[in-house]
């Protein structure tokens, strides 16, 4: 189709004055896309039936009949500045200078396309191609387990564990300096004016993620605003007015000066960790904590004010963080009171409490309507009451959990595959791929701390990390927390790896173990102590002979079609060169002083090795061994084991263990 120039036109503004182009064809399916280069905004608009007007507006700024605007007062027709004029049925293209002479970055706007009356025809729309300082700053990740890191002597126990990211907080509160900057302060500028960050506090997180940079893991981190001793130095522009208490204080963009002051603040984050590993890089931010308990970000009982205001917040981030790095993104965090009523369940909150599983939705739809980005999620995810070790018994019999994505009433371990089934529908999908979950904040309590319940703490987290390997939406679960707090565990809340003591429980062990080959010997010493109701009602248990493996309780509740495989949870590493499982390990030609053992083939082995009782007895490249030496009517544990030649080297695969008996 011919394209043809119809105008050349200037905007103009009352912060600057920039040139544009303005092409024009006929068009028939409609679409409204902003891009933003390192110098340019273009916009490219098609196929409306109604004439109207293109107008940059700020974050903050929204068209009269827009009523999606949260708390802003800022209502206009005419936006920031004018982009041109559109004509129905038309395919048109505006591209004009991305920074203006102040230095304001027109990343941050949104466009609406006006009919003459303020009719909104289109809008608003953020900019959803942005080309990034640099495209990729992720690191491929050996497996998904990763830990909280809560301070810098945890580190020594990530890398023991094998983790592949950790979870850092950083707190806005005490981040920037806003009527001052003192001596040594860290000078940057943004949106054309400069703002002033502790340099000692940047100093302890350059120090925490730099570590983890350096040893190849991701860092998540946690942008909160907390309050704190240096609380009175966070910006009141920033503040939202709330009568109920918090912890935290939410970032209120609403108003101009906010707005500016919270993309600075992103922006020296983005900025600072996206160069390199010795400098430290973040790729996931998750914005402020447990939103659906609103007086954390801002107090409001209406879904819509509160989304859009808290939206408002994650748009500005992602655009920030996509500005400097084009793989890292934003999370949203909420609690495990999924689809239920927060005051009747839990009654934890002391302000209004909204749902996640309706805010998801919301988000879904609003953000894929102003321009779709992909923002993930970050539940915290424990047991319906989170001080039980063995919790599987506990929810699949409350009855606050099932198996329906839109019907549970909380999000726990036991139920957790429903986030694939919600995030594989067409209308959660970023751009048709699901999005990643991120586990930032979830354990399992050992509870009393008695022998039993560490064993069962053990068992839960085999369950849940083999789970969780299986579900392909979950990128990490960054294992919360450590060590025990003594407070929490004075009430049961038992959740480190580590006792109060520093001592490591069993837990510890098969974290460490739970994506290696050492995996299902290693857990199966405590598959006995998990039990659990399917659907509520049919008792299961080792005892009984019901629960089999870990793949029995994967299923505690029906409607999840499981492609579970102990593989799934092996370290990519391992995969690699995995010589494949070993089954149906049995004995034939049996006598008194020897057995032939067969199994099946192992999809990818070049050979085998048989143990007896633990001592390597044949290594064969068939799929068969007669094993002699043996005693009468004496039972032998007969372990075999795959393994994959590849340069020279033998990989070693999973084994598989029975025990027989000769005659």
């Amino acid at each position: 189709m011919k394209r043809v120039l119809i105008s050349v036109m200037t905007l103009t503004m009352m912060f600057g004055i920039m040139s544009g182009k303005v092409q024009s064809v006929q068009a028939a399916a409609t679409s409204f896309q902003v891009s933003v280069t390192s110098s340019k905004v273009t916009i490219n608009v098609k196929g409306y039936k109604t004439s109207g007007t293109i107008y940059g507006y700020d974050a903050n700024s929204y068209a009269k009949k827009d009523s999606l605007k949260g708390i802003s007062k800022d209502l206009t027709n005419t936006g920031s500045f004018k982009v041109g004029s559109y004509t129905k049925g038309k395919s048109q293209t505006y591209s004009f200078d991305r920074y203006t002479k102040e230095g304001k970055d027109l990343l941050y706007s949104k466009y609406y396309l006006l009919s003459s009356s303020g009719k909104i025809i289109k809008g608003p729309v953020y900019a959803t191609k942005i080309t990034s300082v640099k495209k990729k700053i992720g690191f491929t990740q050996n497996t998904k387990k990763g830990l909280y890191n809560e301070n810098s002597t945890n580190m020594s126990y990530a890398k023991d564990l094998g983790v592949s990211s950790i979870t850092v907080n950083l707190d806005l509160a005490s981040l920037m300096y806003v009527n001052s900057h003192p001596e040594g302060s860290i000078a940057f500028k943004s949106q054309g004016k400069t703002y002033y960050f502790d340099a000692s506090m940047v100093a302890n997180y350059d120090a925490m993620i730099s570590t983890a940079s350096k040893k190849s893991m991701n860092v998540i981190a946690i942008i909160a605003a907390w309050k704190t001793s240096d609380t009175n130095r966070f910006s009141s522009s920033l503040r939202y007015k709330s009568s109920v208490g918090s912890p935290l204080l939410g970032t209120n963009t609403s108003n101009d000066i906010g707005r500016d002051e919270y993309i600075a603040m992103m922006e020296f984050l983005a900025n600072r960790y996206s160069k390199s590993k010795s400098k430290g890089l973040i790729n996931t931010y998750v914005i402020s904590n447990e939103i659906d308990f609103t007086p954390y970000f801002y107090n409001c009982k209406s879904l819509n004010t509160f989304m859009a205001e808290y939206e408002r917040s994650l748009r500005l981030a992602n655009l920030a963080v996509k500005k400097y790095a084009g793989d890292a993104n934003v999370a949203v965090p909420f609690t495990h009171y999924w689809n239920g009523d927060e005051n009747k369940l839990g009654k934890e909150n002391s302000g209004y409490s909204l749902k996640p599983y309706q805010m998801l939705n919301w988000l879904a739809k609003t953000t894929n309507a102003q321009g779709a980005y992909d923002w993930a999620i970050a539940p915290h995810i424990y047991s319906s009451l989170n001080t039980k070790s063995n919790f599987l018994k506990d929810d699949s019999k409350r009855g606050w959990v099932n198996g329906n994505y839109k019907t549970s009433k909380q999000l726990t371990f036991t139920n957790v595959e429903i986030l694939q089934k919600y995030l594989s529908t067409s209308a959660l999908k970023y751009n048709g791929k699901i999005r990643f979950v991120y586990l930032t904040e979830s354990g399992v309590s050992s509870s009393s701390n008695s022998t039993k319940a560490k064993n069962e703490q053990a068992a839960s987290l085999a369950y849940v990390y083999l789970k969780i390997a299986n579900l392909s939406c979950i990128k990490s679960f960054n294992y919360y927390r450590l060590q025990d707090h003594e407070a929490e565990s004075k009430h049961h809340l038992s959740i480190g790896l580590l006792t109060t003591a520093g001592k490591k429980k069993p837990a510890y062990t098969v974290y460490k173990n739970i994506d290696t080959y050492n995996m299902r010997t290693t857990a199966n010493k405590y598959l006995k102590y998990l039990s659990f109701y399917k659907n509520g009602k049919t008792y299961y248990s080792v005892a009984n002979g019901k629960i089999k493996s870990y793949q029995t309780p994967m299923s505690v509740f029906s409607g999840y079609k499981w492609s579970f495989s102990f593989r799934n949870a092996l370290k990519s590493s391992l995969k690699k060169n995995d010589p494949g499982m070993i089954y149906n390990v049995k004995a034939s030609k049996k006598t008194k002083t020897a057995m032939t053992i067969s199994y099946r083939k192992a999809v990818a082995a070049t050979g085998y090795r048989i143990k007896v009782n633990g001592k390597t007895k044949v290594t064969t490249k068939k799929t068969s061994a007669r094993i002699t030496g043996l005693k009468s009517k004496k039972s032998y544990k007969i372990t075999v084991q795959a393994y994959k030649t590849v340069k020279g080297k033998k990989h070693y695969g999973f084994t598989t263990s029975v025990t027989l008996k000769t005659k």
